[in-house]
């Protein structure tokens, strides 16, 4: 009877054991799902970029990219003393100014001013358009003269590079990725890529730098463009965008 006894115990011991690891096995799994879900809500920076945006947009948008901790909010110059406003003294979110948006055909000089002012009105990152235009007509001695007056200006603040990927291809794109990097530009911003050029892009880089996609406005391009391997994502929806992949992960 006392053996029998014994083997109850030891029985209920053992289930005890087996419950209190399965609990913390679903504990652990819960925590690496929110681990996975908050890197990936890093990698969405939401674009302010319209016209038509008021201040009391941006303030919503700022107050509720910093409650999910998005990455970044990326607004025109002029809204860049707002919203640090807006972000607070302990801001979740990093804050990026849009310069010489959306085509780049401001002068370098115009350029260098607008990053000096964001940076004095308290911004983290500036994220500067390329003159596409010079670029496409040949002139890349302009082009790379203006990538080293642009990190230059920028000092210690990193400064990224916005392309066209609908005027560039191949390896001409390549070629004024490269002449970027080598210029201290930290990031580039791939415009209208899709998964296949920012892979070649990486791939040519050999990971010199980091790499924004834009215009991911779902969880499944989202996923992809993770997978290609970019470090950052635009969105104009990156609000919704970062509730997805929260819901997705916890899936």
């Amino acid at each position: 009877m006392m053996l029998f006894k014994k083997a109850a115990k030891d029985e209920a011991k053992e289930a005890a054991l087996e419950e209190a690891e399965q609990s913390d096995f679903t504990e652990y799994r819960r925590m690496k799902r929110e681990e996975e879900a908050q890197a990936g809500i890093t990698k969405i920076e939401c674009d302010c970029l319209s016209p038509y945006m008021d201040k009391t947009q941006l303030k919503d948008t700022c107050k509720n990219a910093n409650a999910l901790s998005l990455g970044a909010v990326v607004v025109f110059p002029a809204y860049v003393k707002p919203c640090v406003g807006f972000l607070g003294s302990d801001p979740q979110t990093a804050l990026i100014a849009a310069i010489s948006y959306p085509h780049g055909l401001d002068t370098t000089e115009v350029k260098m001013n607008a990053i000096k002012r964001a940076i004095k009105d308290g911004v983290d990152e500036v994220e500067v358009c390329a003159p596409m235009r010079m670029i496409s007509d040949g002139n890349v001695a302009y082009f790379k003269r203006e990538c080293k007056k642009i990190k230059k200006a920028a000092g210690r603040i990193p400064a990224r590079l916005v392309i066209d990927c609908e005027v560039l291809r191949g390896a001409e794109l390549n070629k004024i990725c490269s002449i970027a990097v080598e210029a201290g530009i930290t990031c580039l911003r791939l415009n209208g890529a899709d998964g296949d050029v920012l892979a070649a892009v990486r791939k040519s880089l050999r990971d010199k730098c980091t790499l924004k996609a834009d215009g991911v406005e779902s969880f499944s391009s989202f996923a992809r463009f993770v997978v290609l391997g970019a470090d950052y994502m635009g969105s104009k929806n990156a609000l919704a965008l970062a509730k997805a992949v929260t819901t997705e992960v916890h899936q």
